[in-house]
């Protein structure tokens, strides 16, 4: 036996060891995570005679996506209509009558809708279904809406890099120990 290779064989062996079973941290980071909530579920106007809006509440940075398809109540026809997205100032101008209204989406004449926006500041937005360009039929809807937004979780994550090292560190060791034990000292004469 050697005691030199001996020695310091089994000394990496135990701190490879060590380092394999108990080196591994963990430590708490933020994440980004999507989530949605769903406002409105297939909410069904049943009867649309010139105009009916829905407010909601956004906040700067949401996704919003709304979608819906109109029919003509008591049959199986589909219906056309006005479509709006307005922000509450550009509502009010457009109850009042006035022209120069800007949209934050504008669809005429359509059948469904499939429609997405971010709002660019917290406010309270309309969503405007207006049929006064046919009333001879009166229209119904059904029409569902969600908004996306980003929230942050904190997360445990498990580190473990000097772990994987204790393994290579364990078998360097056992071979320096393996090699200390089968070789004959070396006798020195004086």
């Amino acid at each position: 036996m050697r005691a030199g290779p001996t020695f310091g064989g089994l000394a990496i062996l135990i701190v490879g060891l060590l380092l394999a079973n108990f080196a591994s941290f963990t430590y708490t980071v933020e994440v980004a995570k999507d989530e949605t909530k769903i406002i409105f579920n297939n909410e069904r106007i049943p009867s649309i005679g010139d105009s009916v809006a829905r407010e909601i509440y956004l906040e700067q940075g949401w996704v919003f996506n709304v979608e819906g398809k109109i029919s003509i109540p008591d049959s199986n026809e589909s219906g056309q209509i006005d479509f709006f997205i307005m922000n509450s100032s550009e509502y009010q101008k457009w109850k009042t009558g006035e022209k120069d209204i800007e949209y934050v989406i504008r669809r005429e004449k359509v059948s469904r809708f499939n429609e997405t926006f971010i709002p660019q500041k917290n406010e309270t937005y309309y969503l405007l279904f207006d049929n006064s360009e046919d009333t001879t039929y009166k229209k119904a809807v059904i029409f569902s809406g969600r908004y996306i937004f980003e929230t942050k979780a904190e997360e445990i994550r498990e580190e473990d890099i000097l772990k994987q090292a204790g393994y290579p560190l364990a078998i360097i060791g056992a071979a320096f120990l393996i090699y200390g034990l089968i070789r004959k000292p070396e006798v020195r004469w004086e």
